[in-house]
């Protein structure tokens, strides 16, 4: 998972010598900006369920029936209508990282090859990363069964079940294979995890740069009339430091249009220039509103000993039917401490 370029434009300026001046008052520091603070008060949003609410699950394969290639290691129908097609060639499941790492902003691309996307059919299916993931439309055809938009089916036996079931899963062929599989819907008593877990439309993205006594710049963008606006203000102490317009607002493209949460620990998110992030998530600390964030095993990554799979706390959260994600990173180099805030605001809408 890769820094923000905002962040690795910090080391590089202190790197090559541009070192912020000591304070004049040694005891002072800056203030964490009013915006930038998460209310201390984590409630519930007032989110209705999604139309497809009450058929999010997640089905992982535990015994390929018959003779044919696997052909998904698990599948996952989202409240918002869409599937997520888990492949073989998307590698093992991720790891629990051994240490924590902060982003000025989550919601960018992460990986030096994010994934591809490209439609693969009429119905709008879609390839991701050469077919290591596959993502669409379901539709809910009776009680357990379900045709989605690549032109298979899946039956599920007991929808009724947690722990272990099987499935009927017709593939684009129409060769019927019985699959043995994990069920998780479990979470469905719980309704703060009916409140995330959607499709989030990115209203605006903020962030404020500071070291430990001086301000350097705040960014903000959003989208208007489909195009990504923004606004850019540096202080002179920032201008004094080398920093412009350029050196701190996000590349365009990076601009997350939409972010989906699955309740069974997935999320998406779908950028400006078309490119998707698959990442997961979990909650670290449910009564805060303090969530967990990682990416999955880097499939371009054949060596698995220096692949140390790295998450993000940030904290969530809800105001009627908003979702504001507050995060922000923190580093020290050459003495100088720089911090990054970051505010993602959302709306619950497809």
């Amino acid at each position: 998972m890769t820094r923000s370029i905002i962040y690795s434009f910090l080391v590089a300026l202190v790197s090559f010598g541009f070192i912020a001046c000591d304070s004049d008052d040694n005891g002072k520091q800056t203030k964490v900006p009013e915006g930038a603070k998460p209310p201390t008060e984590f409630k519930l949003g007032d989110c209705e369920d999604e139309a497809n609410a009450k058929d999010a699950i997640k089905l992982v394969v535990n015994n390929w029936g018959g003779q044919s290639d696997q052909e998904f290691a698990s599948i996952e129908l989202f409240a918002d209508g869409h599937f997520l097609i888990t492949t073989p060639k998307a590698g093992k499941l991720p790891k629990r990282a051994a240490n924590a790492t902060r982003s000025a902003n989550i919601f960018k691309r992460h990986g030096d090859a994010p994934l591809k996307t490209r439609a693969t059919d009429i119905n709008g299916s879609i390839d991701l990363e050469n077919g290591a993931y596959i993502y669409g439309t379901f539709t809910r055809v009776k009680e357990g069964v379900y045709s989605l938009s690549n032109n298979t089916m899946i039956e599920i036996k007991d929808k009724h079940v947690s722990g272990s079931t099987t499935i009927i899963y017709t593939n684009r062929y129409g060769v019927k294979i019985v699959v043995a599989v994990t069920v998780d819907f479990d979470y469905k008593p719980k309704p703060v995890v009916r409140q995330l877990c959607r499709s989030w439309r990115m209203d605006s993205s903020e962030l404020w740069f500071t070291t430990e006594d001086t301000y350097i710049a705040y960014a903000k963008q959003w989208l208007k009339l489909g195009r990504v606006m923004q606004e850019v203000t540096i202080t002179p102490e920032g201008r004094a430091m080398g920093f412009d317009e350029d050196d701190v607002a996000e590349d365009k493209d990076d601009y997350c249009l939409r972010l989906v949460f699955s309740p069974c620990g997935t999320y998406l998110c779908f950028y400006k220039d078309g490119e998707v992030e698959v990442g997961f998530w979990e909650w670290k600390d449910l009564q805060n509103g303090v969530m967990r964030l990682w990416e999955p095993f880097d499939i371009d990554d054949d060596d698995d000993d220096d692949d140390v799979d790295e998450y993000m706390d940030v904290t969530v959260r809800f105001d009627g039917k908003k979702m504001r994600i507050y995060h922000d990173f923190m580093d020290e180099e050459n003495d100088v401490m720089f911090r990054a805030y970051g505010v993602s605001t959302f709306s619950a809408r497809y």
